[in-house]
């Protein structure tokens, strides 16, 4: 699950939240400073912040344990997620990232 929402200061001073999630799937400080720019020179308001919230794995940890544990070295062998998910090792939890 992810989501992208920023928080906007209108021109008429009220604050809005806007999930922005159908044009922009993930968020970077370099496009936060763009849509904030963009926004502004507009005359559309001041954001204030992004928020984006995304789900983690410890995947890249597990399939470097697994690597280590069959002593296959960096070119060996690594199962995808799903033999992680099945034997209930594979953790998913959520970040948010916030930028402004």
């Amino acid at each position: 699950m992810y989501k992208v929402e920023l928080t906007i200061v209108r021109p008429n001073g009220n604050t809005e939240i806007s999930d922005i999630t159908a044009r922009f799937d993930a968020m970077t400080q370099p496009i936060f400073n763009k849509i904030k720019d963009a926004t502004e020179k507009a005359g559309k308001g001041n954001v204030i912040e992004a928020r984006w919230y995304h789900d983690v794995t410890n995947y890249a940890e597990l399939a470097k344990k697994y690597n280590n544990l069959q002593n296959e070295g960096a070119e060996g062998f690594v199962p995808d997620p799903d033999y992680f998910a099945k034997t209930g090792q594979l953790v998913t939890t959520q970040k948010i990232d916030t930028y402004r």
